[in-house]
């Protein structure tokens, strides 16, 4: 049987890890020409944002629509999509065809729904990483504040107490991966100015399951300039990829791609049949 105290802190863990989706759009989503020639249809307002409903009931499964009764995976007819969206039946019927059509819509094989834009336009975080960043805005303000003190001769009293050593040390290890990854955010063009963008990868130091966060956020972040990639959703696509394969390490990752390497050499020369 459970104590009282251990069930208060699973509670109080669930809180922490409980994770909230946004979407993401960019300044310019609606001037996309796949975007605008949907809207020039008839109704065409009415598609765009039925396509909107759809990429946020997608955002938990990066992108996937599929119902999930029992052990049975179901697709989704017209009827359930309608009644999922709250949006007209007949509505939908022709929005999904022009939404296929134009590329922004796939129907896989198994009768899943892919919407092939959400894995861009995904935003996550948990509770416990939204109250990091928010300490971690304030502890900057307070060593903004502090550095202006000393500036004007005001001593400062140093710490007196363990305790008090224990969070330099933790605050000081902290100020290093943030400083770690912020260099070379701005030093390789991820966008200088871009503050959000930031403070949402540092998330991912404490909003991960990484052992060595900081190492993985970099070496995402070059996999991205390699490729030019240069954009937080590409990283963030790059770490979930990491994430949801369980490759917690740079040693695992690497292993991981050394025998997807193997593999690829192994498959060289199969007739595919196309």
């Amino acid at each position: 049987m459970k104590k009282i105290g251990d069930r208060s802190a699973s509670v109080a863990n669930y809180e922490k890890n409980k994770r909230f989706y946004w979407l993401q759009l960019k300044e310019d989503f609606f001037e996309e020409d796949a975007i605008d020639w949907l809207e020039e249809q008839p109704n065409g307002k009415e598609y765009s944002l039925f396509y909107l409903k759809l990429c946020l009931k997608s955002l938990r499964s990066n992108g996937i629509l599929i119902r999930n009764v029992g052990q049975m995976l179901i697709p989704y007819d017209h009827k359930k999509l309608a009644e999922l969206t709250k949006t007209n039946s007949d509505t939908v019927v022709v929005a999904m065809k022009l939404l296929t059509k134009i590329g922004l819509v796939e129907i896989l094989e198994n009768g899943e729904i892919y919407l092939k834009q959400v894995e861009e336009m995904i935003g996550m975080q948990s509770v416990g990483a939204f109250k990091k960043q928010q300490q971690r805005i304030t502890k900057s303000k307070q060593k903004s504040s502090a550095n202006f003190l000393d500036g004007q001769g005001v001593d400062k009293c140093p710490p007196d107490t363990e305790e008090e050593l224990e969070k330099n040390k933790d605050t000081d290890k902290e100020q290093h991966q943030t400083s770690v990854i912020i260099q070379f955010w701005d030093g390789n063009g991820f966008g200088l100015n871009n503050i959000q963008g930031k403070n949402q990868l540092l998330s991912w130091l404490d909003d991960s399951s990484f052992k060595q966060p900081e190492k993985i956020i970099r070496k995402a972040m070059e996999i991205a300039c390699a490729n030019n990639k240069r954009q937080l959703n590409y990283v963030e696509g790059i770490l979930r990829n990491w994430e949801n394969q369980s490759l917690l390490t740079l040693e695992e990752i690497e292993n991981n791609k050394k025998e997807y390497k193997k593999q690829a050499t192994a498959n060289d020369g199969y007739d595919y049949g196309f």
